[in-house]
């Protein structure tokens, strides 16, 4: 049986938004309708003259989503405040996404999973909606850089930390 959405969790460092240097890594759900990572494989293929079926190999990754939230009244919404009121560019768009499953926690380890860190930028792109309808808005990730596996700690207090060797 297929596990249900709610095992994937996603999660953005707003704290490294603005050239900021402390993290602040937040959890992607609360007014989020879909979150889907389109990892965009680039595939070059080959045909050679004895083969009857083309070569293919993958020659690397462009991560991207385009995640749109119901305007919520929360810690998220006033970062994404910023990014529709200052319209950042540059290195003040810089940050990371992580992502992991909830199966994946670590044997032994209580709140602790294995993840991905994916170094991105982030931008405004768009806001509103329709008439009579819910106030949402829409920010665009794209991939950075390389992806980093390591671990993904989760607080009681619902703070999130990020680890490349596993916690003792």
């Amino acid at each position: 049986m297929a596990l249900d959405r709610t095992n994937m969790v996603s999660l953005l460092d707003v704290g490294k938004l603005f050239s900021g240097s402390a993290a602040n890594i937040m959890e992607m759900g609360d007014g989020y309708t879909e979150i889907s990572e389109d990892w965009g494989p680039g595939m070059d293929s080959t045909q050679y003259v004895n083969m009857k079926s083309k070569s293919t190999t993958v020659s690397g990754y462009e991560f991207t989503m385009n995640p749109e939230r119901e305007y919520l009244n929360d810690d998220m919404q006033k970062e994404l405040d910023k990014l529709l009121k200052k319209f950042p560019t540059g290195a003040d768009c810089e940050t990371d996404y992580y992502r992991f499953f909830k199966t994946d926690e670590v044997e032994g380890k209580d709140g602790v999973y294995e993840a991905i860190k994916v170094p991105v930028v982030v931008a405004a792109s768009s806001a509103g909606g329709e008439g009579g309808g819910k106030l949402v808005s829409a920010i665009q990730i794209s991939g950075n850089g390389n992806v980093e596996e390591g671990y993904i700690t989760m607080s009681e207090a619902g703070k999130f930390t990020w680890s490349t060797t596993a916690p003792v």
